[in-house]
């Protein structure tokens, strides 16, 4: 009989999907793909074919995109109560994923994580400034590329603003599946209670804690600035490089990479005047969303913002 999946860890890139995908993983009742974003639901219909800096080594090159080869990512034999990814895709093109996702699976769990949208933003840029695939230094300038970039197939991590407007795709989800199928997170509780947050979404997935654990919040794909640019230019070439990448992570561990990326990375702040010039791009967003989630426990960027 054929494993498939029955929860997905959706939400913006830069919200923190992977910090909880990593956290789920170390439980033993879970299981969780590698890689850690197939992104199959979104794009099983249109394949993987962008054009922005990286994207053949990266997404197109990872992407699975055929349903036997996607549900092979997946365990025949098992006792695992969990077993999902985490693409942030997924909520992105909710509209294309989300008969799919039904089709798999009727009782597919999603667990959605949304973040504050001008950092959120700004910390995709950044990242990707990091890795040496984004080609404008100033955030606001990659901003005023964004729908010529759009139009030319960049994939989604490059729609800095679009990709920060959550309530028309959590609508598309909330029509579609029943509340104990769909639960919403934030960013700022990884932040804030990284353990907490993980227990919640252990029980909304139906798994019990384990009480042999000791967690401690991952800090994972960094984003920000390089402390030295040689070094950093040094892990952008074997990013670059199929054979170096292949063979680094053939001999080091996820957790090992990651390790280094924090040493050559520091976080920065927005800058001056970043939050007042795309601010108001997404006030009406965040007042749909405000009445999408009633009676939560809201960040304050959401409840800060007029009904």
């Amino acid at each position: 009989m054929t494993t498939v999946p029955t929860f997905l860890v959706a939400g913006g890139a830069r919200c923190g999907t992977t910090g909880l995908v990593e956290g789920l993983r170390l439980h033993p009742r879970v299981f969780v793909t590698q890689p850690k974003e197939p992104h199959y639901f979104a794009l099983h219909r249109s394949g993987a074919h962008f054009t922005a800096p990286g994207d053949e080594h990266t997404i197109n090159r990872v992407a699975v995109t055929d349903r036997d080869a996607y549900l092979a990512l997946y365990p025949d034999r098992h006792d695992y109560l969990a077993l999902g990814e985490g693409s942030v895709s997924t909520l992105y093109y909710a509209e294309d994923a989300l008969p799919e996702v039904l089709r798999v699976n009727p009782a597919m769990k999603l667990v959605v994580l949304l973040r504050d949208p001008v950092e959120r933003a700004y910390s995709a840029h950044q990242y990707m400034r990091a890795r040496g695939l984004e080609p404008v230094e100033d955030f606001l300038d990659a901003v005023a590329l964004e729908d010529e970039r759009r139009e030319a197939g960049w994939h989604h991590i490059w729609h800095y603003t679009a990709m920060s407007r959550y309530a028309g795709s959590l609508a598309t989800l909330q029509a579609a599946l029943p509340a104990e199928q769909l639960g919403v997170w934030f960013y700022d509780d990884l932040n804030t209670d990284y353990e907490g947050t993980l227990d919640s979404v252990l029980a909304f997935l139906g798994v019990p804690l384990d009480s042999q654990r000791s967690i401690t919040a991952p800090r994972v794909n960094i984003s920000g600035r390089p402390r030295f640019r040689t070094v950093n230019a040094a892990l952008q070439w074997a990013t670059a490089n199929a054979a170096v990448r292949t063979t680094v992570k053939r001999t080091t561990t996820y957790h090992f990479r990651e390790r280094v990326r924090r040493a050559v990375i520091r976080g920065s702040d927005l800058p001056p005047g970043v939050r007042e010039e795309l601010a108001p791009l997404f006030a009406e967003d965040l007042q749909r969303l405000q009445a999408q989630l009633p009676g939560s426990d809201l960040p304050a960027w959401l409840t800060a913002v007029p009904r």
